[in-house]
C-alpha cells in the first residue's frame, strides 16, 4: 500500500468536543487572572496579549496576524528572556531598555524576579491547559460528540487503503480513541522508546509532535517525560518556579509535558519531542501523499518540512487539505495569513480552480456543492466544508490521493 503522511490541527478535535484556539484564549484569560491574585503580581500574560494586539493592529488589514495564545506565551518567554540581567539575557536590552522595566509592568525586587514572575506564569498557564485537556479527554465523551462516527470513519477508511502515519499537533485523545492501534512512541510500561522510532520501518504510528494528555513528568521536578494511560491518575505537567533548561541563545525554558508558544524548535530540542520532529522530516519524504486537517499553518518548523519536501525536483505527492471556511475569498485572490501559508507550505503559489470550471468559485457555493478548489499543476486540492464533513466526499478524495483519478473527481 502508499503510504500517507497524515497532519492535523485543532479545527480536526473540534468535531469531537474538543476547544477551539479561541475557546483556549478565553480559558487562558481567566487563568492568568486567577494566578495574577494568588500571586499578588501583574498579571503579565494580560498585558502581554495587550502589547500583541495593539502592534498587530497597526499593521495593514490585510496582512495582519491574529493574537492568539501560543502567540502570547511565545512573547511572556521573551520577555523573561530579555529581563534576565547578564549574561544570560539579552544584549540589545542595554539599548531598547537601559533602566530595565518594560512599560507598564511591575515586579518584585532581585535581578531576577522578572524572569521569575514571568516564567512562572507561563508554567502556571501550561500545566492548567494540560489539565483542562486532560478532563476533556474522557473517551465516553469524544465518542458521544456528534462528530464522532464520522471522523473514526474516516480514519478507518485511511487505513484500508493506506500505510497511514499521523504527526498529531493536539494534546487530544480523538485520534487514538478511533485508532488505539497506533504506535505512539512509547513501550507498553509508559517509558519513552526513541529507538523504536528511529529504527522503525514500518508505518501505523500516531506521534504527539506537541505533547499529549497522556504525557507527564516522571516525578515533579523530573526531566524525562513518561506516557500514562489512565487519565485519572497522577500527573507532572511542570516546575512551577524559574526555568532552569537553557536553549539557543541562552534563553530559559519551563520543564513542561506539552508544548505550547513561540520558539518551538527550542522546545523541539528535549525528548520526546526532538525524536518525533525527526520522523516528521524522514516521513514527509517517504510520504507518497499527503493529508492535513484542521490545521492553521501557524508553524513554521512543520511548514518548513513541508515546504523542504514539495520543492524537491522530481514527482511531487498530493496534498489534501481539510478544513472549514466560511465568507473567504478563493485561492486565488486570498491574501490572508492562512492562505499565504498554504501557498508557501505546499509550494503552490497559483493555479487553484474548481475542476471544470474557469473562474475561481465562491467559497461558500462550492461548500454547499460539496467542491474542491484545486491546482492541478501542484496537485494541491482544498476541501473547505470541514474535516469530518469531508467524509460525504472520500469515495472522490481518496482515489484523488491514491492517484488513480486526475481532478475531474473532485467536481462538485
Amino acid at each position: 500500500m502508499k503510504k500517507l503522511l497524515v497532519i492535523l490541527g485543532a479545527g480536526s478535535s473540534i468535531p469531537v468536543g474538543m476547544p477551539s484556539v479561541a475557546a483556549i484564549d478565553s480559558l487562558m484569560a481567566g487563568w492568568s487572572d486567577e494566578w495574577a491574585r494568588e500571586q499578588r503580581l501583574d498579571n503579565y500574560y494580560s498585558k502581554t496579549w495587550d502589547a500583541v494586539a495593539s502592534y498587530y493592529g497597526a499593521s495593514t488589514a490585510s496582512i495582519r496576524p491574529t493574537p492568539n495564545f501560543e502567540k502570547v506565551l511565545g512573547e511572556m518567554i521573551g520577555l523573561a528572556h530579555w529581563m534576565e540581567p547578564s549574561p544570560f539575557g539579552h544584549a540589545l536590552r542595554q539599548l531598547i531598555s537601559p533602566d530595565g522595566q518594560p512599560l507598564g509592568m511591575s515586579f518584585g525586587s532581585g535581578p531576577y524576579a522578572a524572569t521569575v514572575s514571568v516564567t512562572d506564569q507561563v508554567t502556571y498557564l501550561l500545566k492548567k491547559l494540560a489539565g483542562h485537556m486532560r478532563a476533556q479527554c474522557d473517551s465516553a465523551r469524544i465518542t458521544a460528540e456528534g462528530g464522532f462516527p464520522q471522523y473514526k470513519a474516516l480514519f478507518d477508511r485511511l487505513r484500508a487503503t493506506f500505510d497511514v502515519g499521523a504527526f498529531n499537533l493536539n494534546y487530544d485523545t480523538a485520534l487514538l480513541t478511533a485508532w488505539p492501534e497506533a504506535f505512539a512512541g512509547f513501550s507498553r510500561d509508559g517509558v519513552f522508546a526513541p529507538n523504536a522510532i528511529h529504527q522503525r520501518t514500518e508505518w501505523g504510528f500516531a506521534y504527539h509532535l506537541h505533547g499529549s494528555v497522556h504525557h507527564s513528568l516522571v516525578h515533579p521536578f523530573g526531566d524525562d517525560v513518561c506516557w500514562q494511560e489512565d487519565l485519572s491518575g497522577t500527573f507532572f505537567d511542570g516546575h512551577q518556579g524559574n526555568a532552569t533548561d537553557r536553549r539557543s541563545d541562552n534563553r530559559s525554558f519551563p520543564k513542561t509535558s506539552l508544548i505550547a508558544g513561540g520558539f518551538k524548535l527550542d522546545q523541539l530540542l528535549v525528548e520526546p519531542f526532538q525524536s518525533f520532529y525527526a520522523a516528521l522530516i524522514r516521513r514527509v519524504y517517504e510520504a507518497d501523499a499527503i493529508l492535513i486537517g484542521g490545521y492553521g499553518f501557524g508553524d513554521v518548523h512543520v511548514n518548513r518540512a513541508l515546504l523542504n519536501r514539495m520543492r524537491q525536483p522530481g514527482e511531487r505527492p498530493p496534498a489534501l487539505i481539510l478544513t472549514y471556511s466560511r465568507n473567504a475569498d478563493p485561492m486565488e485572490f486570498r491574501n490572508d495569513e492562512w492562505g499565504r501559508n498554504v501557498n508557501i507550505s505546499l509550494h503552490a503559489p497559483t493555479g487553484f480552480h474548481e475542476p471544470g470550471h474557469a473562474s475561481p468559485p465562491h467559497i461558500d457555493e462550492l461548500v454547499a456543492r460539496g467542491g474542491f478548489e484545486v491546482s492541478s499543476v501542484h496537485k494541491v486540492a482544498i476541501w473547505h466544508g470541514g474535516f469530518v464533513e469531508a467524509v460525504r466526499r472520500i469515495d472522490a478524495w481518496i482515489p484523488w490521493l491514491e492517484g488513480i483519478v486526475d481532478d475531474n473527481a473532485l467536481k462538485s
